[in-house]
């Protein structure tokens, strides 16, 4: 297994009105500050090797190039990336432009991750989104034209405002402009959004869970008649462009993560950083210790359970638990599995076991028999 690299930038211009990730808007003052602490943070692993970096936020294009730059040529420093390596940078429309990619080009990035979220204006102004449809297909050619051809486009369902015709215009706008990957998430409203106080006062109205279903079917189904091969459950990709960076944290492959908020998998550790920048730089200064928790065989083995049913192409596979925890899946699982292929929601091909699209649409409620 081969480490990953995860480093969370957590700045914005503005925090959209569905965000609860850690970002900060106001605070790209602390910039510079924050960047020396990430190349502290990452002399702790000096020479560990890597075979993809992924820098996401917040929104690491906030950040001016140049110091997005040195983060990258940090990385170069303190790691040993492997000939291949995927290296990814998430990016908003609206804070890059065509140099901007030609920047991170030369500094080896070779995916972009684009948060688009739709192609119609009116939505994208409710999910307070600073940038407009134009500008999302825009960044899109700039960053093929400085040679980054593997983008992937980020578009979300279920938002308020949305109908199925307007879904579907952004679906089929996303793959005219030619993405090798596209993620699609339903909208989740967070306790203390913007979004959620609207929801909670009427002013908004969000689709149910019977409308939910019908986007992520039409969805799938657009995609996939497009060539696009849905590999896990929100994630849909040309042949051989599947995440591999994402696919690690599915598939329990170690990644460290830098950065506040950034967790790690580490020697079959997790670690978390701070959330709050003071205490993060505190961490980096070495007079705080980030959180660490050993994780249990039983831990160990439900995460293999409900991480792997993700990946709704391959599936888990019995001798992959078999040589992880030396006992066989049926003899852990052996009632859970009965139960849910009876029920039509897990299918048994062989050494793999997979989600059935019915068991898609329930997914939560699958990974709960495994917690």
């Amino acid at each position: 297994m081969m480490n990953g690299l995860y480093i969370h930038i957590p700045f914005c211009l503005k925090k959209c009105g569905y965000c609860d990730f850690v970002s900060y808007e106001n605070r790209l003052s602390e910039g510079e500050q924050y960047v020396k602490a990430l190349l502290s943070e990452m002399e702790q692993y000096k020479g560990t090797e890597v075979d993809t970096v992924y820098i996401g936020g917040g929104t690491p294009t906030a950040l001016p190039p140049h110091l997005l730059i040195r983060i990258l040529l940090g990385v170069k420093e303190n790691f040993y990336i492997l000939p291949g390596a995927e290296i990814t940078v998430e990016a908003n429309p609206g804070t890059c432009d065509g140099h901007y990619f030609q920047e991170l080009k030369q500094a080896g990035v070779n995916r972009i991750s684009l948060g688009v979220q739709s192609f119609v204006d009116e939505e994208l102004k409710m999910l307070g989104r600073i940038h407009s449809a134009e500008e999302a297909k825009q960044a899109v050619k700039n960053a093929k034209a400085a040679g980054i051809e593997n983008v992937s486009l980020d578009l979300m369902f279920s938002i308020p405002l949305q109908s199925k015709e307007s879904f579907l215009y952004s679906i089929k706008e996303a793959i005219g402009l030619q993405p090798t990957h596209i993620s699609s998430y339903s909208l989740i409203v967070c306790e203390g959004t913007p979004i959620e106080q609207a929801v909670s006062q009427g002013k908004l109205i969000l689709p149910d869970e019977d409308e939910d279903r019908d986007f992520y079917a039409l969805l799938v189904e657009t995609l996939e008649r497009a060539g696009y091969q849905r590999y896990e459950i929100s994630n849909f990709a040309k042949t051989g462009k599947e995440a591999r960076h994402n696919t690690k944290y599915w598939t329990r492959n170690p990644y460290i993560g830098l950065g506040a908020a950034a967790h790690s998998f580490w020697e079959s550790r997790r670690f978390e950083n701070p959330p709050c920048l003071s205490e993060y730089y505190a961490v980096c200064r070495g007079e705080k210790e980030r959180v660490s928790e050993a994780i249990t065989e039983k831990d160990a083995m439900a995460e293999f359970m409900f991480l792997g049913l993700r990946m709704t192409k391959q599936g888990i596979s019995k001798q992959e638990f078999l040589q992880c925890f030396g006992v066989s899946i049926e003899e852990i699982y052996g009632e859970q599995l009965e139960k849910l292929c009876r029920l039509g929601l897990l299918e048994c091909l062989g050494d793999a076991i997979r989600l059935t699209n019915r068991g898609i649409d329930v997914s939560n409620g699958v990974f709960c028999e495994f917690v």
